[in-house]
């Protein structure tokens, strides 16, 4: 099962500087082939090693995803390689490419592992049914939304989520045909697949739906909590105006604000209607504690 061994920050910024380690060596002027191509392998070496003592039992085929550039340009190289030796610019320029597809690869990587809850620090979650699968999987791909084509397979590996023989070429399929995924290949066998425009509309809606019904929730909770407040500050006899205004005042700016800056509001009023001796430093704690669910520590 895979695990991170590190906190997420700090795997993130070594990440990151692997990738910046690797543009470095491209914007250097190295004339000599043989230093660029020694220096090209340990920075390969190193990014590999990143991976694998960083990560329990990460998926080789993500490291074979960084190997196999060299494999794959193996005859080329071979083919190529006396032209090297009669011009070195040749060779630089050969080798220049193919860090160019090493950092790309790498950064590929990368992104699985953005997509990854286990590697962020949550807990891995639960599908029971396809179309919770289906659903994740459009989430994930949006998350990355560019240009290259990942593997649903992968993506659930590296989030320990299990899958049944062909589920996720399956599931690649069925997306294809709805329009919302668009496969590297419709005839391969391989289940690679990117977010389309349709896919990408569909999963903004249900961020939006989702939003609008968080918001419309918290904004029952405080209504209800305002009016628990209320009807408490007038058992204790405060009945000033000026205290009911500054609360209901809250309450239509709860559609307007954002939580943080709704409870920092909420501090200045209760403070402030302390410091003018309206309400008592306990009221003001009771005010703000059951409206903003949190210690009132500011006053003693």
């Amino acid at each position: 099962m895979i695990k991170l061994k590190i906190e997420p920050d700090l795997f993130y910024k070594k990440l990151e500087k692997q990738v910046i380690e690797g543009n470095d060596i491209l914007a250097k002027e190295i004339s000599n082939p043989v230093f660029l191509k020694e220096t090209i392998e340990e920075w390969e070496d190193k990014a590999i090693n990143l991976l694998k003592t960083n990560i329990h039992d990460f998926p080789e085929q993500l490291i074979s995803d960084i190997e196999d550039v060299q494999t794959e340009d193996f005859v080329s190289y071979q083919f190529l390689k006396q032209d090297f030796e009669k011009d070195p610019n040749k060779h630089i320029t050969y080798l220049i490419f193919h860090l160019e597809r090493k950092i790309a690869a790498f950064k590929i990587v990368v992104d699985y592992l953005s997509l990854s809850d286990i590697i962020a620090g949550k807990e891995s979650r639960t599908l029971d049914t396809i179309q919770e699968k289906i659903l994740f999987v459009l989430e994930k791909l949006y998350h990355v939304f560019n240009d290259n084509f990942y593997s649903i397979s992968m993506i659930f590996k590296v989030n320990n989520i299990s899958y049944r023989e062909n589920e996720p070429l399956e599931i690649a399929e069925n997306l294809r045909k709805r329009g919302y995924g668009i496969r590297e290949s419709n005839w391969s066998s391989k289940d690679l697949l990117k977010i389309s425009i349709k896919g990408a509309a569909y999963i903004e809606r249900k961020i939006k739906s989702s939003s609008n019904k968080t918001k419309t929730k918290r904004e029952t909770e405080i209504n209800s909590k305002i009016d628990s407040v209320l009807q408490k500050l007038e058992k204790l006899g405060y009945g000033q105006e000026i205290i009911f205004n500054e609360i209901e005042e809250l309450r239509g700016l709860s559609k307007k604000l954002n939580k943080k800056t709704w409870s920092q509001l909420l501090k200045m009023k209760v403070v402030d209607l302390a410091l003018s001796n309206l309400i008592n430093n306990d009221t003001a704690k009771f005010i703000y504690e059951s409206l903003a669910e949190d210690k009132f520590r500011l006053l003693k």
